[in-house]
């Protein structure tokens, strides 16, 4: 199905993040506008790129996992107290790192060391021990879990203190803290017969219970506390500014003005401290257009730039939010303001969206992403705001218009078996927007009005969330789009509600992001325990024609020091022209970093990158978006065919992990992908082979290509990206990979924090006999081809800083078989990690295949 969106870059959300030409300077320092408040650059940075501002500046004071100094040009714009630790896991770049485990030599289990990181020295945040005494207060009085870390690393990672861990397996018995009295309202499954405000997301009669709730529940009550800290300070910044991102839009802008808003409108539901009213009255009426400061043009339908329609959604969500949880509060005058700037600058906007091809997202073949979940979303909560109120009529069509385009269309971003259509980061902006839309549905009407039921299998996208997260980020195939403003992961927290499963939301409550959204105040289910790991595989392959076949394999999920594997191969159409040419590329992490990663979003400026996903597509000229810029095999210095067909297989032992976070996998616990990817290269099958195969108790990775004699081929090339300093052997036949940093290119933080020892992974080749191994970078660059150049000069490949491309070159013609064993050197190396792993063809490849 083609793709029948405008050529215009800026469609893709913001223009490119990992250029500083496009970071919105408000965001970096804000003057004193006359209006009291005054933002400062952060992190001593001497004002090379601006500094940050004070969001940035509060998340080294109050965020439970604390930012070292040092934020790089990356990471520009203010974030989120507790969301900027989860740029690291979120952020598609090449390479992550986390801190190593002192106490086991950095080595985690596969170390032969506890997986207890209670004392590890490199851990970047802890929480407090007010705090935790506080949240083991509220434990002991609710009967419920304590709180099982008691830090979070760079990527949001828990760092687990087995001694708070309750090991049993995972659990919901549906009966929440807090006594809270049942819903007084009568569901009318009516879109015209809404609930009383407050109607979106927590009704009144769970913001009465909600104090007793947080005195009766470990993570709420530091979630609660992390929520104030934000509120804080939030309130100390200038209201935020209306600056263009290049010519792209204010989807940033939008974004914050979100996180304050409910921010401040949370504050003043538990607290009833009317002063968090008079900020957040302060911030709407300036975004409304109605102060001194210039927020948009003078024409209201105009004034959240409806020609980026994300920001206009996500504007007017923030508005619903402050319109319907203080509906109360407000005076008729105020009532007024926010909902003429919701009718006027959002919904009335939105009806053109329907009728018009200005609305691309809302077509079926342009639908399945974040774009369609994101305006729908933000449209429908507005509306379901002000229905009842408005009388233009414009509330009651917009909430047909939206519920029906996005039954049709948003509940196709998830494949089936819950693999995200766009790309793992993309994942955070659609999921979160469908999750409020689905969400508000149900509190204000009593349903989700048969939107679930379009895609039953919805709900495992909680499934592709948790294996795509590997231990040093995620295996972030593909674009990654813009700053995550807003966005959290916390609607694994409804998921799990609506799955039943207590595993999606106890996985998600330890993590770093956890803690910034007062929605997970209600979507968290209290009556989960246990611990999500326990009697959970190890491995998952996801299975989709579309074009989500891929497969994760891992040796722990609780030591971030272990083994993670994530590897894929698929075509590279139908992903919102997010899709890199890729299939066969993998990811590698061992003792806290990643080894073999990926380069992420290139420039989204750069000429035609978004205008088609053709085999001749300027998109491909690219470095980080051609084949050559993935890990995997070139041939005759070509890119791939993007519409492939992959042939895979996938085989593991099924295991899963016990109760206990020092969990290690048995010797003969294996886990294998093969893939046919032939036609990638306008080949019949099996001509070119790949597996990837986890060995010797999963403290090692075999990857092995096997190409036929073919005389359609002259050249060969195995390539991996790697941010490893590489030292070639004399032979050239093994390289041996160090880092000493904690890097996090992911979200641009490089040279955070020194291991405690420098890392070591040994490539070493196998086969061919002749092989040897070459390098080109740091930098890395192209080996072939040209990238397209645009007639505005925009940079078209960014350069790739600090990244090595380490390769093997073959001839063509005769048949080749590529065998590379990845081995960490860990604190303990056994005879078997020693040892080299059996030749054995890929079609002979079984389960026991390579035992020793």
């Amino acid at each position: 199905m083609s793709y029948s969106r405008p050529n215009d870059p800026y469609i893709h959300s913001n223009a490119s993040q990992y250029d500083e030409r496009y970071q919105p300077g408000s965001y970096r320092d804000y003057p004193d506008n006359g209006s009291g408040y005054k933002e400062t650059g952060g992190y001593g940075q001497g004002g090379g790129y601006g500094g940050a501002n004070a969001a940035t500046q509060a998340a080294a004071t109050y965020s439970y996992a604390k930012p070292k100094k040092g934020v790089s040009k990356w990471v520009k714009i203010g974030v989120p107290i507790a969301i900027l630790v989860i740029a690291g896991a979120v952020l598609g770049g090449i390479f992550g790192s986390r801190a190593a485990n002192k106490s086991s030599g950095g080595s985690g289990n596969n170390g032969k060391g506890s997986a207890d990181s209670s004392t590890s020295q490199d851990q970047p945040s802890s929480i407090d021990g007010n705090t935790q005494s506080a949240s083991d207060a509220a434990a002991a009085a609710g009967g419920g879990d304590k709180l099982f870390y008691k830090g979070t690393d760079v990527y949001g990672n828990p760092a687990f203190v087995s001694s708070q861990i309750d090991s049993s397996a995972p659990s919901m018995s549906g009966k929440e803290v807090g006594n809270c009295a049942s819903d007084p309202w009568t569901a009318t499954n009516s879109v015209t017969n809404l609930r009383p405000h407050p109607r979106l997301w927590a009704p009144q009669y769970q913001w009465d219970c909600l104090p007793e709730r947080i005195k009766n529940d470990a993570y709420l009550t530091v979630w609660n506390d992390t929520i104030f800290q934000n509120a804080t300070a939030y309130a100390k910044m200038a209201p935020t500014s209306y600056v263009m991102d290049g010519d792209s839009g204010i989807l940033d802008v939008s974004r914050e003005i979100q996180l304050r808003v409910k921010a401040w409108a949370y504050a003043y539901k538990v607290s009833k401290d009317t002063s968090w009213v008079d900020r957040l009255y302060t911030e709407l009426n300036t975004a409304a257009g109605n102060t001194n400061q210039n927020f948009g043009g003078n024409n209201n339908t105009e004034r959240w730039n409806p020609g980026h329609f994300l920001d206009t959604a996500e504007m007017t969500a923030a508005f619903a939010f402050a319109y319907d949880w203080l509906y109360d509060v407000w005076t008729d005058d105020q009532k007024t303001m926010i909902r003429n700037a919701i009718v006027q600058s959002g919904l009335q906007p939105g009806i053109e969206q329907y009728s018009t091809d200005a609305g691309w997202w809302t077509k079926s073949n342009n639908g399945n992403g974040n774009w369609n979940c994101v305006c729908n979303g933000g449209l429908l909560t507005g509306a379901l705001a002000v229905q009842g109120d408005d009388t233009t009529g414009v509330a009651d069509s917009i909430i047909q218009n939206s519920i029906a385009n996005f039954r049709e269309n948003c509940m196709r971003g998830a494949y089936s078996d819950g693999t995200w259509s766009e790309t793992p980061n993309y994942w955070y902006f659609g999921t979160n927007a469908h999750a409020r839309a689905v969400s508000a549905l149900i509190t204000a009407t009593g349903s989700d009005q048969g939107l679930m039921s379009a895609n039953p299998n919805f709900v495992k996208t909680g499934d592709f969330h948790m294996y795509v997260s590997g231990n040093a980020g995620m295996f972030a195939y593909g674009d990654h789009g813009p700053n995550k403003f807003a966005t959290t992961a916390n609607q694994m927290m409804f998921y799990s509600k609506l799955a039943n499963n207590p595993v999606y939301s106890l996985f998600q409550r330890d993590r770093a992001d956890a803690s910034s959204d007062p929605l997970s105040m209600f979507w968290y289910d209290t009556s989960v325990k246990g611990s999500f790991w326990n009697g959970l595989a190890l491995d998952k392959f996801f299975d989709n024609d579309d074009g989500g076949q891929w497969a994760s394999m891992r040796s722990s999920w609780t030591d971030f020091n272990g083994v993670y594997v994530g590897v894929k191969s698929s075509n590279a159409t139908g992903h919102q022209t997010h899709g890199d040419l890729d299939a066969g590329d993998f990811v590698i992490d061992a003792l806290g970093t990643r080894w073999a990663g990926e380069l992420g979003s290139g420039n989204y400026l750069s000429y035609e990158y978004f205008t088609s996903e053709a085999p001749d597509a300027a998109r491909w000229t690219y470095y980080r978006k051609g084949t050559q810029g993935q890990n995997t095999i070139i041939l005759n210095n070509q890119n791939q065919a993007p519409n492939c067909l992959p042939i895979n297989t996938f085989e593991t032992t099924g295991a899963k992990q016990s109760a206990s976070i020092n969990y290690t996998p048995g010797t003969n616990d294996v886990a294998y992908f093969k893939t046919d990817m032939s036609s990638c290269y306008n080949m019949t099958s099996g001509n070119v082979l790949r597996g990837i195969r986890m060995l010797n108790g999963r403290r090692q990775v075999l990857v092995q290509d096997e190409i036929a004699g073919n005389s359609a081929i002259t050249s060969i090339e195995w390539r991996v990206q790697t941010n490893g300093t590489v030292t070639l052997s004399q032979d050239r036949r093994t390289a041996t990979l160090t880092i000493s940093n904690i890097t996090d290119p992911n979200a641009g933080v490089v040279g955070l924090q020194k291991f405690a020892t420098t890392k070591t992974m040994v490539v070493k080749i196998l086969s061919p006999s002749n092989a040897v191994f070459s390098t080109n970078g740091p930098p890395a660059t192209r080996e072939y081809g040209t990238a397209a150049v645009s007639s505005g000069g925009e940079d078209s490949d960014q350069v790739n800083t600090g990244v090595t491309a380490l390769s093997i070159k073959l001839d063509g013609g005769s048949a080749q078989t590529i065998q590379v064993v990845w081995q960490p050197q860990w604190s303990e190396l056994s005879t078997a990690d020693t040892t080299d792993p059996k030749s054995v063809s890929l079609t002979q490849w079984s389960l026991t295949s390579h035992n020793q």
